[in-house]
């Protein structure tokens, strides 16, 4: 016999493995420690009989109700008031005395057609009763009105049913007689967790199902409406979180937890009080034979960096967790891998291929049928044109054996699979329209992820959501490249002109590419006015490197599609504002690994408004692959690879006049500081004393220091020193905002690129 500590904590356990002793039983104890030894035992038994309710763990029995019970009353025939007693949980001695706390709710029933019912009474109230053999009373004073329930408690110990009475809730409840009731025990919420999030509302994440696993812990019970629960989880590819634990509370069958990212911040939440009707909302215990589960529709919702939010979180979808060995939340399909992502390859190479498994992963003997299978090869706008913006051809395509034909309804036994076959042949590394607002995206942000999303649709499903996503993802990369996405230019006075910025094309490709001519003007187009680009590019009508402004405009009803802009070309003196010289790129046939390069000088000409700051864009125009030009050619010619920023009119000059660029430096370690210098021309239009009134920096990635305050007489400097600690292997930006006088402020651009 174990008398352990450890075993003495589990008075159910001892209860149910050591029957009263008997003579017989200790029969080989000497007769005085016989005595001491049964009288010690009858005593143990008792106080862990009366105790009942102390460990979360236990399992409720016949005429033992300690522990979190879910209330449910009928509502009067008159129709007067919905709910009352909710759920909460209750303590029992060995005499039968029942106490503890519930929660109450009366609501007025909806006025018209189309209403919601109005709350009218809530909160937590004590609970006080009895029970004797498998009868049980309970009273709650729910101010103004009290509930008085006898019951009936099942052999089993999980559930009551009886009839209550409620007196006069003056005007919030009527006083009623002989009403149905029932309740039932809501098991504690311990154990190791398995389940899922199912995406429902973020149209990146949309239908896809991200695994969950876990452990949570329920806390005591010590007679309040609630206890807490506390616990961990882990994500498999959910990009707004891999880690979180969690902390809340359950009462009934109603929980609530908060979700807390690693660093302490908030993250979201897990459930909602019952009369949530905005996302997230209420999460629900269940019990079956199967197992406890935590399901909720739209159930959760995380709002973190990677899943920003606006006026709702940003994601919210279907939950299910279940607690302990149950599998009810197992989805009856299995895609694997998931997600699937391609290695990046250069644009028109020849076709990459993955495969993923479709399985029926029902764990019953029921066969899966009805189910279908759908691919979209362009999830999301990579275009306004078509599958691609260079050719209209799918960067992805999609075989499989699952169904007779694409679209055709399908059946799988239980485990039973079929193979679909994804290939990957990227025909663009970014749009042609730099303007994000048109479906584009900015220099910096290329390349970018092309992606594509097989749908699976199921008869059945664990939670309310029978769509099944799959996202693809790769990335292609055009031949020729630039040192850099971005090019920044201080401020300059019309008739000066900045120091010229050398700016380097590389063919990174495996073969040759021609960069197509110059031409005696910027743009095809006379010196004033727009030009529609042909596509494909003609040789001989559009240069090969040349500015446009950031007015861009589609012309899908063209065919082939053409595209519409402004050229850098002023109205005056007919010359542009960003200007290239010592071109030794136009008209260069580049080999495998040469590089070719140009000066870029910014000198602001005098029609051109200068405010807002000028955001211009350097085109790159090789020859363009077709049926018919198969060598020397890149599918994506005509794209926008840098982007020009020039600031504001001011007597401030920089030195370097481009901000600062650190270049690639390794993850994770800080670099060497480098200085700019802020210099006061007093050859400046309106030049004079700068007042400077504060400076802001954005981008995590870098920190600076100065002494720049107070104010700057002409002819004279301060300088920034500045920082770059990157976090990642991508270009990353940053900014000063160099603030003066009234409304006015100077931009530093800040570069780095972090590298392995």
């Amino acid at each position: 016999m174990d008398f352990s500590p450890k075993n003495m904590m589990k008075p159910l356990t001892f209860q149910a493995a050591m029957p009263r002793p008997s003579e017989e039983t200790v029969a080989w104890i000497p007769g005085a420690t016989r005595v001491a030894l049964v009288v010690f035992v009858l005593a143990l038994l008792t106080v862990l009989s009366a105790c009942g309710g102390s460990d979360p763990n236990q399992t409720q029995i016949a005429g033992q109700l300690a522990g979190n019970w879910q209330f449910t009353l009928t509502p009067p025939t008159d129709n007067s008031f919905l709910g009352g007693i909710q759920g909460g949980f209750l303590l029992q001695d060995a005499s039968g005395t029942l106490t503890g706390e519930v929660t109450y709710a009366v609501s007025l029933p909806p006025s018209g057609v189309g209403a919601a019912a109005t709350l009218c009474n809530s909160g937590s109230a004590a609970a006080t009763g009895s029970v004797n053999g498998q009868n049980v009373t309970l009273t709650v004073v729910a101010s103004p009105q009290t509930f008085t329930l006898n019951g009936t408690l099942s052999s089993t110990g999980t559930t009551i049913i009886g009839t209550y009475n409620s007196t006069d809730g003056k005007g919030c409840g009527t006083a009623q007689t002989g009403l149905p009731w029932t309740a039932i025990s809501v098991p504690p919420l311990t154990g190791s967790v398995q389940g899922f999030f199912h995406s429902v509302l973020n149209p990146t994440l949309k239908n896809q199902v991200f695994p969950v696993t876990g452990t949570l812990t329920q806390g005591p019970n010590i007679g309040a409406s609630n206890a807490t629960v506390t616990g961990t989880l882990t994500f498999q590819n959910y990009q707004c979180l891999s880690t979180a634990s969690v902390n809340g509370q359950v009462s009934g069958n109603s929980v609530i937890l908060q979700i807390f990212s690693p660093n302490g911040l908030s993250a979201g939440q897990i459930g909602a009080p019952a009369s949530t009707t905005s996302n997230p909302l209420p999460v629900t215990v269940l019990s079956s034979a199967a197992g406890v589960t935590l399901q909720g529709t739209n159930g959760y919702g995380v709002s973190t960096s990677s899943c920003p939010a606006g006026v709702a979180p940003g994601d919210v979808g279907d939950v299910c967790l279940g607690v302990g060995n149950t599998t009810s939340c197992n989805e009856p399909i299995l895609l694997s891998p998931s997600p699937v992502t391609f290695p990046p390859q250069q644009v028109g190479s020849s076709a990459s291929i993955q495969t993923v498994t479709l399985t029926n992963n029902n764990i019953t003997t029921t066969p899966l049928t009805g189910l279908k299978l759908s691919f979209n090869p362009q999830s999301g706008n990579t275009s306004p044109f078509g599958v691609s913006d260079f050719d209209q051809v799918p960067n992805f395509t999609e075989q499989d054996n699952c169904a007779s034909s694409p679209g055709a309804a399908f059946n799988l036994n239980p485990q039973q699979s079929c193979i679909i076959t994804i290939s990957f042949s990227p025909q663009q590394s970014c749009p042609w329209m730099p303007s994000t607002a048109l479906g584009g995206e900015p220099p910096s942000a290329c390349p970018y992820s092309l992606s594509a999303t097989v749908t699976v649709n199921s008869p059945v499903s664990a939670d309310n959501n029978q769509t099944f996503a799959l996202p693809v993802s790769g990335v292609g990369y055009s031949a020729i490249i630039p040192t850099t996405p971005e090019l920044a230019f201080g401020a300059e006075a019309v008739g000066e002109s900045s120091e010229p910025q050398v700016l380097s094309f590389i063919n990174q490709g495996s073969n040759p590419v021609q960069i197509l001519p110059a031409l005696d003007t910027p743009c095809v187009n006379p010196p004033v006015g727009v030009l529609t680009l042909p596509r494909p590019l003609a040789p001989g009508e559009v240069a090969g490197l040349q500015v446009v402004t950031g007015v861009i405009t589609p012309e899908p009803a063209d065919t082939p599609p053409t595209i519409t802009y402004n050229c850098d070309s002023d109205l005056k003196s007919k010359l542009a504002n960003f200007q290239i010289s010592n071109d030794g790129c136009s008209g260069t046939v580049l080999v495998p690994l040469q590089s070719c390069s140009i000066d870029i000088t910014f000198a602001p000409q005098p029609s051109t408004p200068l405010s807002p700051a000028l955001d211009y864009f350097l085109e790159l125009n090789t020859l363009q692959c077709t049926s018919t030009v198969t060598s020397n050619c890149e599918i994506d010619s005509g794209r926008f690879p840098v982007e020009l920023k020039a600031n504001l009119p001011s007597p401030l000059r920089m030195i370097p006049a481009g901000g600062i660029n650190f270049g690639l430096v390794p993850v994770g370690q800080p670099t060497n500081p480098l200085t700019l210098t802020l210099y006061n021309d007093p050859k400046a239009p309106n030049a004079g004393t700068v007042n400077f009134t504060g400076n802001i920096l954005q981008g995590s990635a870098f920190t600076e220091t100065d002494n720049c305050a107070g104010a700057l007489a002409p002819g004279n400097s301060c300088t920034f020193t500045v920082t770059f600690l990157p976090s990642n292997t991508v270009f990353t930006t940053g900014t000063i905002t160099v603030g003066y006088a009234v409304g006015q402020a100077q931009t530093i651009y800040l570069y780095g690129t972090g590298q392995q």
